[in-house]
């Protein structure tokens, strides 16, 4: 089998929330699972995707991928109390209703970012100009999301809604605190797949070079920052010792790599624009001697 996922950046395996999730659901795990990067789909399917060679079949969403993977007996949760799979169910639900929100707000719908970040993320994935389709797309997307979330007027401005937004995963992120307090994973010594789903926010959030204010609540929280830098030391080590939060011009997608790319693709569009000239002036001038000998 394979998993198909978005490449990775930042010190992470994977750009994707829900490719890291599964990502780090197999290392959690101990299984290694082959990563196939993919540029934003596999086969116009949303990432990740698991890949059966043995059947030629393919599971879309982390969930589904992870109810299989526990079927061949790659879990970790066969410890835990049927009160704590109730309380993976109800945390589940919380972090997708409110830190999911504010993270895909904080990175699609503030414009610092989605210029700064997200489009040269997606410049770096997509050819022109489907880059652009791609990320407007995407916006788009999440707009609708952040409405249909919270506020039933189509005609409201969406900046207006914002500090709901953030205000709910601060909240969130209190209870996440509280909830941890000083054990190493949320449910004492032993991860279980809330861990992954856990780290999987709270890496992109302190990882990605993003100013937002979920990324300063998140910050303000010692034990929730310590658990990420655990986490991601532990089961990504050598990503971990190749980027830290400081040092984000490390980035395979930085604005200043893409830049100097999209000057030397601006170049090289003159030049052929340049040949193209001189040589249909070439051929029109031709075309006119001949017409005067004719």
């Amino acid at each position: 089998m394979e998993l198909q996922v978005w490449k990775g950046d930042w010190g992470l395996p994977s750009v994707d929330l829900q490719s890291l999730a599964v990502i780090t659901y197999c290392k959690m795990c101990g299984h290694d699972v082959p990563l196939v990067e993919c540029k934003g789909a596999w086969n116009g399917k949303r990432l990740p995707v698991l890949t059966l060679s043995e059947t030629e079949e393919y599971l879309e969403t982390p969930q589904n991928i992870i109810n299989f993977l526990i079927s061949k007996e790659v879990q970790m949760d066969e410890h835990l109390s049927p009160k704590h799979m109730s309380e993976i169910a109800a945390m589940t639900s919380m972090i997708t209703d409110s830190l999911y929100t504010s993270l895909m707000v904080a990175m699609w719908l503030d414009e610092h970012n989605y210029q700064n970040v997200m489009l040269p993320l997606y410049k770096a994935v997509y050819k022109l100009p489907l880059s652009y389709l791609k990320a407007m797309q995407m916006r788009r997307y999440v707009k609708c999301m952040v409405l249909s979330r919270f506020s039933l007027d189509d005609n409201v401005e969406i900046s207006s809604i914002y500090p709901k937004v953030f205000e709910k995963s601060k909240r969130n992120l209190q209870i996440l605190s509280t909830k941890l307090s000083g054990n190493q994973f949320i449910f004492g010594k032993v991860p279980s797949q809330l861990d992954a789903y856990i780290f999987a926010h709270l890496a992109l959030i302190r990882s990605m070079p993003i100013k937002s204010q979920l990324k300063d609540d998140m910050g303000k929280l010692a034990n929730l920052c310590e658990y990420t830098q655990r986490v991601h030391k532990k089961y990504f080590p050598k990503l971990f010792r190749q980027f830290t939060p400081e040092n984000p011009e490390k980035s395979l997608f930085s604005p200043q790599m893409l830049n100097q790319v999209a000057s030397a693709s601006a170049v090289v569009l003159l030049a052929v624009i340049f040949f193209w000239y001189r040589t249909d002036n070439k051929l029109l001038i031709n075309d006119k001697k001949m017409e005067q000998h004719s």
